[in-house]
């Protein structure tokens, strides 16, 4: 008998249409939704999934992830979430996990993928939308051409203003609480005025920003800001 096997599934960044065909087969396919549950029980991925797939006969596992950096806390954390998701694969059930955006870009799945290979189970990667990609197509513009080369920041960063020095587009991740401090590293930097964003992409709420005097002071954490050269 074939072992079940463990999807990462990418729901994209917002919008359900931008859901891949492949991404639906699988959730279709599978008996088993994972939906990872991050602070406030919020299940952004799962609501986006309820859209374009019918969850009505699946049995859905919110998996709660902690939000914190202590690398001990977080690893005792994500081998206790892929215990409950091993539990299902034992009983011959496939499982999907979603995924915002990409499910290779600040994925919560890839905290997981690793330990159930060990524990002898399949794991498939089922790719998607990032939301960087979505959000340049809002702002109409590329992200590349030709030899330039894109580089994808944490706006978090310690070292933002040095990233900022990098060669390429430079694509912000994650902007939210540190909105200040990059307002302020992109002046210093010149490219103020050739950053755009948009807050919550795909979502009912998204706000796109051509230019940052558009932008909240507290995005909020789903912020993608693209910076030109």
């Amino acid at each position: 008998m074939e072992k079940a096997c463990f999807y990462g599934v990418s729901v994209g960044p917002g919008d359900p249409a931008l859901l891949t065909v492949k991404a639906i087969r699988v959730m279709e396919a599978c008996p088993v939704i994972a939906a990872p549950q991050t602070k406030g029980e919020k299940t952004l991925a799962l609501d986006i999934a309820r859209q374009a797939v019918s969850l009505k006969e699946k049995e859905i596992l919110l998996l709660p992830f902690l939000m914190t950096k202590d690398p001990q806390l977080l690893s005792q954390s994500h081998q206790a979430l892929a215990g409950q998701v091993a539990a299902f694969l034992r009983r011959g059930k496939s499982v999907a996990m979603l995924n915002l955006g990409d499910v290779s870009v600040y994925s919560t799945f890839s905290y997981l993928s690793g330990r159930i290979q060990a524990a002898g189970y399949p794991v498939e990667w089922i790719p998607g939308v990032p939301s960087f990609c979505a959000v340049a197509a809002k702002l109409q513009t590329s992200l590349t051409v030709m030899d330039r080369p894109v580089q994808i920041i944490p706006a978090g960063h310690g070292h933002l203003q040095e990233a900022l020095a990098l060669p390429g587009t430079k694509v912000l991740m994650k902007t939210g609480k540190a909105m200040p401090q990059v307002r302020q590293a992109l002046r210093q930097a010149g490219l103020y005025e050739k950053t755009g964003l948009v807050q919550n992409c795909g979502l009912p709420d998204e706000k796109v920003c051509r230019s940052l005097d558009e932008a909240d002071d507290q995005p909020g954490y789903f912020t993608t800001m693209i910076v030109g050269e």
